[in-house]
């Protein structure tokens, strides 16, 4: 069986003739297409080598992309695009972000990085959204008609609505200074509450460790909820019974350190850091994502405790602590 990557090249090569000729048959090809990739998707989650499944992500993208030119209103284009750029963001920008803290040009480098990729990420999301009429509609107007417009999308449209979500909270917390941020968060959790009443446990519980994260990675102040946040990561993690490793990352990332709970961070991220990547086979490659930031955050504790450290503090901790 072809690997991943292998299947790409292959791809290239049969579909570059086949971009030659008419606009009809470009479209045909791209629907196709889209239906492989689709398919092959679960490949890369799967995958337990690290740096292959990095190196397959971005020809993936690019192979989208120009799928999309041909067929700018293919679905499932758009939300392999939206998930994608999410995921290789999340999974690999924002590690590199942890790694770069003591070198000034190479995480200002991995902030902006992440940012576009989220960036576009959201703006797919949305245009895929938006092909439901009353949520187009509803996201130009007040929070009160957004909300009706929610209303119109059912449980098959839980993945868009989920990836779009999760890409445009990710986006807004590299935004955070920016008008659009106060305006547009109470839509998101909107956006997530609805995929949540819809199927609360999809994507191993993730839509609910979201919630979570943005409940307890902000103040009191700002709407922040530390008694929900928990709550919310508790039934995530019911999901799998803790075996996507990401949600652990999360709950101490967010929840432990926003309430000061050092023992919290420690036991989530040493459980993630000895666990087997394989004991959610379909999600290796996440969970060696997982044990790398997990890795990652524990060599930085004393950043974000005051008890463990009080006279040491990095000055870009907000940025790698981010919403979800």
């Amino acid at each position: 069986m072809r690997s991943f990557t292998q299947q790409l090249k292959y791809l290239s090569l049969v579909l570059l003739p086949v971009f030659l000729f008419s606009g009809c048959i470009k479209k045909i090809a791209s629907t196709a297409t889209s239906d492989i990739f689709y398919d092959a998707t679960p490949m890369i989650q799967a995958e337990d080598d690290v740096e292959l499944a990095e190196q397959s992500y971005l020809g993936f993208l690019k192979m989208l992309e120009a799928f999309l030119q041909a067929n700018p209103k293919n679905k499932k284009i758009l939300y392999l695009l939206t998930q994608s750029y999410t995921g290789y963001a999340y999974g690999f920008t924002e590690n590199k972000i942890l790694e770069s803290v003591s070198d000034d040009a190479k995480l200002q480098l991995s902030v902006e990085r992440a940012k576009r990729f989220y960036k576009r990420a959201k703006e797919y999301g949305i245009r895929l959204l938006s092909q439901n009429g009353s949520f187009k509609q509803g996201l130009t107007k007040g929070l009160d008609d957004y909300k009706k417009g929610l209303r119109s999308f059912s449980k098959k449209d839980v993945p868009f609505m989920f990836w779009a979500a999760y890409a445009w909270g990710n986006y807004l917390n590299f935004a955070k200074d920016s008008p659009e941020a106060v305006i547009e968060l109470p839509k998101i959790q909107a956006l997530m509450e609805r995929v949540v009443e819809l199927e609360p446990d999809y994507y191993y519980g993730s839509a609910l460790a979201f919630l979570g994260g943005f409940h307890g990675s902000r103040p009191k102040l700002l709407g922040g909820n530390l008694s929900l946040s928990q709550d919310y990561f508790e039934k995530a993690l019911a999901v799998t019974e803790g075996k996507y490793l990401m949600l652990k990352v999360a709950y101490a990332q967010y929840y432990a350190v926003q309430s000061q709970d050092v023992a919290l961070f420690k036991r989530l991220l040493e459980e993630v850091r000895t666990a087997d990547p394989n004991i959610l086979p379909e999600q290796v490659l996440v969970n060696k994502l997982a044990q790398v930031r997990a890795q990652l955050l524990l060599k930085r504790i004393d950043d974000f405790f005051e008890n463990v450290n009080p006279s040491k503090k990095s000055k870009e901790q907000q940025s790698s602590l981010q919403l979800s």
